[in-house]
């Protein structure tokens, strides 16, 4: 469903994009991004509102707010109307050079909205490649993932992350998962950066637990973790980057 929470934690994740997006633009010319939990590309459905949602509102009345890229991609697709853009739209906006999307959905009514949308913009001069990946998104992992861009980005939001492997629910993350991801990107040799934001720490899940945990697992594969945003002790975002310049 065309969906969005409208809180705090959209900004946390889509602040920190924009800006990994904007801190490249000066040494990529292309960026293959991947979005395991892809919503509809202009969401206008917000069911559930939390605290958070006031600050949410200040930022979406004030747009372009601070001129930040973040703000300004959110008001060149959105000014006002309360539709809300997925990660992919913003980066159309907010990255300057070519790109590719490979997009992961469950929902049905979503992925034909991302088909559609994809089907826009695949003729564009900028755009190399669109492809909509239906179902989990472990799925499409497993087939492996050939990314030949200057900058592979992936990006994950699940509900939470386990610390432990924990039951299979798909909109959660856990250490196999990590461990997919690596194995997933094994013959990519270009730059990497994972964006991982994180919404609960509920069910035993403290920051500093999850850190370690994912560390632990992406680590080995050659990822070191380049920092951390935090919103409070559930919200956080962590990046990571293999095979990057010093």
């Amino acid at each position: 469903m065309p969906v969005f929470r409208g809180n705090v934690g959209n900004l946390l994740q889509h602040w920190v994009l924009c800006e990994i997006l904007a801190a490249w633009q000066s040494s990529a010319n292309r960026v293959d991004f991947i979005d395991a939990y892809s919503m509809a590309p202009l969401a206008d459905e917000r069911p559930k509102r939390d605290p958070s949602a006031r600050t949410f509102d200040y930022v979406q009345r004030r747009l372009p707010g601070d001129e930040t890229p973040y703000e300004r991609a959110w008001h060149a697709l959105a000014p006002g109307d309360g539709h809300y853009p997925n990660s992919a739209a913003l980066l159309t906006v907010a990255w300057p050079g070519d790109y590719s999307l490979l997009l992961c959905e469950s929902d049905p009514s979503t992925v034909r909205q991302l088909r559609e949308w994809g089907d826009d913009i695949a003729g564009e001069a900028r755009c190399v490649g669109v492809e909509i990946a239906e179902g989990d998104w472990r799925n499409r992992f497993r087939q492996g993932l050939d990314a030949s861009g200057d900058l592979t980005l992936l990006s994950f939001d699940p509900y939470l992350v386990n610390q432990r492997v924990s039951g299979r629910n798909p909109a959660n993350m856990d250490p196999r998962d990590m461990e997919l991801i690596a194995a997933a990107v094994r013959s990519v040799q270009r730059p990497i950066v994972i964006q991982l934001s994180t919404y609960s720490a509920n069910g035993g899940n403290p920051q500093p637990a999850v850190l370690d945990a994912t560390d632990s697992r992406l680590e080995p594969a050659g990822f070191q973790r380049l920092g951390v945003a935090r919103v409070d002790g559930h919200m956080m975002s962590m990046l990571y980057g293999r095979d990057l310049d010093d």
